[in-house]
């Protein structure tokens, strides 16, 4: 029987590193607990990029990590997936107060797709959310559990 552990980490390749990070430090106040380059024919075979060249860091969000690549190497430069598409991903994070972080977030200048959506019925009744993007367009949402705590829904 196969046995799988806990989630490590969500990774979300960026366009440019430092000001990546500097958002990510504005916005959540979580800084990288390291930064670190990568390359050669393994890991270029690992990730499936010929001639891979990297530089990646690990951010720090409870018990998960967000780590953001920024890839040296030919690449589109925009994401412009809806959240629709196939293949679309988003990060969420849990908060205590919705209302409180995503006043936090507009006074970060963070546009959000739209104010904080309370779910009336089904089986997140009582939760909420909200969307917003990083600066690469990539989506990231905040989301408050019913009881505000961290239980699961």
């Amino acid at each position: 029987m196969d046995s799988f552990g806990d989630l490590h980490h969500v990774g979300i390749t960026v366009r440019d590193l430092e000001t990546s990070l500097a958002w990510y430090e504005r916005v959540f106040g979580v800084q990288p607990e390291f930064v670190a380059h990568g390359s050669g024919p393994d890991l270029s075979t690992a990730v499936g990029v010929p001639d891979a060249e990297l530089r990646f860091a690990f951010l720090r969000f409870g018990s998960c990590v967000v780590e953001l690549l920024c890839y040296d190497n030919e690449r589109e430069e925009t994401f412009d997936r809806s959240n629709a598409d196939v293949g679309s991903a988003h990060v969420c994070i849990h908060v205590p107060d919705l209302r409180v972080a995503y006043e936090g977030l507009l006074a970060k200048g963070v546009e959000c797709l739209a104010p904080p959506l309370a779910i009336d019925d089904g089986p997140l009744k009582g939760c909420s959310f909200v969307y917003f993007k990083d600066p690469d367009g990539v989506t990231l949402e905040l989301f408050q559990t019913a009881d505000g705590g961290l239980t699961h829904v």
